[in-house]
């Protein structure tokens, strides 16, 4: 059910924030896994856990329900899952905040994060402010009415477990796709089979684990556990990904798990992390007391030339 917006758009351009500290780790998270952190720090199955992730690898908590922005209170930080579709780029429509907290405020200044929706692996970042014509679209959905006129942000009451409605702020993926926020078709976002993951989810409880496709006859060894790995060449081929058949022997890890491999030369390079340790964590094969940290391999610059602009 959709609600009137409850904070009108502000008058004025707020000012732009920077920080040289956080764009050093926004550069550097290209290419980085989530899957790992997401299993440390979060309830699997929890709504948001890479967004969890995200947040302690940059060096926050990785649970804040604050109204504060999350980085020093002047830059909000968005995880967006993307895949392909139809050859373009698309994604859902994301949660700004509670009802009660003003909307305008959380989009003022914004680091985008985008996530593939299969291997949930960043595959872009834009630093974005709430500016010029920017906001004078957006401010929009203020005047329109929420059901005929299908703004592009709107309040939607959800019910929760306990049949309460629990009332957000919410952008269109309309929205992100007009504002050109959205990164280009490339490599690192696969297409997404919503039914062939939620059935699998739902026999196992868990979300499926990847694998890089090694053998082009489709069967190799999983790198975890040894156990044989069986899926289509030429799916593989065709789309980038494809399910897989895990054998006996199964490992602890794989046994409670489905599973999917996706094609290593449409894998995204990462920026600046070791090849190597990106593999490891994107196939999960890290003990859960050696995951690493993306704010422990970045070094905080001297000076985060936090100068706000008009």
């Amino acid at each position: 059910m959709r609600l009137p917006l409850r904070h009108p758009p502000p008058e004025h351009d707020p000012p732009r924030q920077r920080c040289a500290h956080l764009a050093a780790l926004a550069r550097a998270a290209v290419g980085l896994p989530l899957g790992p952190a997401a299993e440390l720090v979060a309830p699997e199955g929890s709504r948001g856990r890479h967004g969890n992730a995200l947040q302690w690898h940059l060096g926050l908590p990785p649970h804040d329900g604050q109204a504060r922005l999350d980085w020093e209170d002047r830059i909000e930080i968005k995880l967006v899952s993307v895949w392909l579709r139809a050859g373009a780029v698309a994604c859902d429509k994301l949660k700004v905040s509670d009802v009660d907290i003003d909307p305008w405020r959380k989009l003022s200044n914004v680091l985008w994060v985008f996530a593939d929706r299969l291997t949930r692996v960043v595959v872009g970042t834009c630093a974005w402010s709430l500016r010029g014509a920017a906001l004078q679209r957006l401010g929009q959905a203020w005047s329109l009415d929420p059901h005929f006129d299908q703004p592009v942000l709107t309040v939607e009451a959800r019910e929760r477990a306990d049949g309460s409605a629990a009332p957000s702020y919410y952008l269109s993926a309309r929205w992100l796709a007009d504002e050109g926020l959205l990164p280009a078709p490339g490599p690192g976002i696969f297409p997404f089979d919503a039914r062939w993951w939620q059935t699998t989810r739902a026999e196992h409880g868990r979300d499926p684990l990847p694998s890089v496709a090694t053998d082009p006859r489709g069967q190799q060894r999983c790198r975890r556990c040894g156990g044989p790995l069986r899926f289509s060449a030429e799916e593989v081929a065709a789309h980038g990904w494809a399910p897989a058949h895990h054998g006996m022997p199964m490992g602890r890890q794989c046994a409670p798990r489905g599973h999917f491999v996706v094609a290593g030369h449409r894998l995204l390079a990462p920026a600046e992390l070791p090849v190597e340790d990106v593999l490891d964590a994107l196939e999960q094969r890290i003990a859960p007391d050696a995951v690493w940290r993306l704010c422990e391999r970045v070094p905080e610059p001297d000076d985060h030339l936090h100068h706000p602009t008009p």
